[in-house]
């Protein structure tokens, strides 16, 4: 479902940013009154799990911010299979890999959950980017993170079911930390595979101590646990 002016709510901007804002390491360092100027320029916006908050090829007018909720980033491929690239949580960014080249996105955003986000003009944060040096390593550390995330399950492509769970697994724990706010259906989706295969799969990995799942979440319990397994199979 595409997402129009209607279903969407946006508040003024930078009425509930304040302290948000503050609290993401990228703005960390940046003084109280540049931070003042970017939590005005902050505008909220809410979407329903499932809504696309920006199409591949729309023009990157901003760079986005997860309050809440997490987003998917995702492509097409040519014979319309839908490929997951990653999974943005709180306080993550989205948008950004728009930065230093592209004038479009290069893929599609979409609310993986209910979500609420904040969106920051691309002009505003190109223009951080040149006056504060740490805030663009930081953006270029974070991109090039996510694109070896997303080169590393091309790789795993053609490998076992079982070691893509694995991978997706390991990486959602990079991104979110041993609680995992996704089920296993969205785990099936990002691994390519069958929400059969992912509980059978999950059902093994439970009775040797690795994961636990409830609804609406996972928990890694063992994290070198399943570094080990992905390196045994």
């Amino acid at each position: 479902m595409l997402t129009t002016k209607a279903n969407l709510l946006a508040t003024k901007p930078g009425l509930k940013s304040k302290g948000f804002v503050a609290a993401m390491d990228i703005f960390k360092k940046l003084p109280p009154v540049r931070l003042a100027e970017v939590e005005k320029k902050m505008v909220e916006k809410k979407y329903a799990k499932g809504e696309v908050i920006h199409l591949e090829g729309d023009p990157a007018e901003s760079v986005w911010f997860v309050k809440e909720g997490h987003v998917k980033a995702m492509v097409y491929t040519p014979n319309g299979r839908s490929v997951n690239l990653c999974v943005v949580g709180s306080k993550g960014m989205f948008g950004s890999c728009c930065c230093f080249s592209k004038a479009e996105y290069p893929c599609q955003g979409v609310a993986e959950t209910d979500t609420t986000v904040y969106a920051f003009p691309m002009k505003n944060f190109m223009e951080l980017l040149n006056e504060f040096p740490e805030m663009s390593r930081s953006v270029v550390e974070m991109v090039s993170k996510r694109l070896r995330h997303s080169k590393g399950a091309q790789v795993f492509e053609q490998e076992s079911v079982e070691k893509r769970i694995l991978h997706v697994l390991v990486d959602m724990v990079e991104e979110f930390g041993n609680v995992i706010p996704m089920t296993r259906r969205e785990i099936a989706e990002m691994a390519g595979t069958t929400v059969e295969t992912c509980i059978r799969t999950f059902s093994i990995l439970e009775e040797e101590g690795l994961v636990s799942t409830e609804r609406g979440k996972i928990t890694v319990i063992n994290v070198p646990g399943l570094t080990e397994r992905i390196e045994d199979i």
